[in-house]
């Protein structure tokens, strides 16, 4: 038995005749004459460049306008107050001191105690006023500005007791600032009259010295520093009277960067 095999040709796809319409066409079906198309056309042209010309003519005018008006000034932030941040160098231990030869004791003499006289009693002190606790703290505020740059990078590398009375002393100076008129202090020596004492993150300094204008000041004050050894947390002080020149060497004062070697 054969085999019938049938073959369909593939029928072409079908595809939309295209209209075209010619402008002749179209104005004489609407009853327009060639003479009158073109007249249109090239009134249509001369609208559309006076059109384009005066909205160039525009945008230039107001171009113009912005390049006159005043340029606003930028605004100037006020100065922010700055405290020179110098660190104390720990005071020296004492020198041992030399042993030499024994010094003879003179001898006892006679008791003479009967014959003197009864010695009096001092009179008592009058109290010291308390002391200023501070309200609002300052030492961060110091430090954070640009100026101190080179203190924060100091600050970690110090022992944490020397961190201690280092950040006590910043809050000093910033205290004393704000809350004396006319004191412009730039400079605190914890233990000038008197030696400091550290206990945990707590520095008591009742024998200080505070430099101003070139004078030196008796300071009393309490601080305690955070646990993170970062800012002040409190702090208490209370300034006293000025201290003779003549007893700077006494105390290692000077009017110079820092305490005499």
């Amino acid at each position: 038995m054969g085999v019938v095999v049938l073959v369909f040709d593939e029928a072409p796809p079908l595809r939309p005749p295209i209209v075209t319409i010619e402008p002749i066409a179209v104005a004489k079906g609407a009853g327009l004459t060639p003479a009158r198309v073109a007249s249109a056309l090239q009134a249509n042209k001369s609208d559309l460049r006076l059109t384009v010309g005066a909205s160039c003519l525009l945008h230039l005018l107001l171009l113009a306008g912005l390049m006159l008006l005043p340029i606003p000034e930028a605004l100037r932030l006020p100065p922010i107050e700055s405290i020179k941040v110098d660190f104390v160098p720990p005071p020296r231990a004492p020198e041992p001191v030399q042993q030499g030869e024994p010094v003879a004791t003179p001898e006892a003499g006679p008791d003479t105690s009967a014959t003197q006289p009864a010695i009096q009693a001092p009179l008592p002190t009058p109290t010291q006023p308390p002391m200023i606790k501070a309200e609002q703290l300052y030492s961060a505020q110091v430090l954070a500005d640009p100026r101190s740059r080179g203190a924060r990078r100091a600050l970690p590398q110090l022992a944490p007791q020397e961190r201690v009375i280092q950040l006590c002393n910043i809050e000093a100076l910033a205290q004393l600032r704000r809350q004396r008129a006319g004191l412009q202090p730039d400079l605190v020596v914890p233990y000038a009259m008197e030696d400091a004492k550290v206990t945990g993150k707590v520095l008591e300094a009742k024998g200080a010295a505070i430099r101003s204008r070139k004078h030196w000041y008796g300071l009393a004050f309490n601080c305690e520093v955070a646990p993170d050894l970062k800012t002040v947390v409190a702090f208490e002080f209370l300034l006293g009277a000025e201290i003779p020149e003549q007893q700077w060497a006494d105390h290692n004062l000077t009017l110079d960067d820092g305490p005499s070697d």
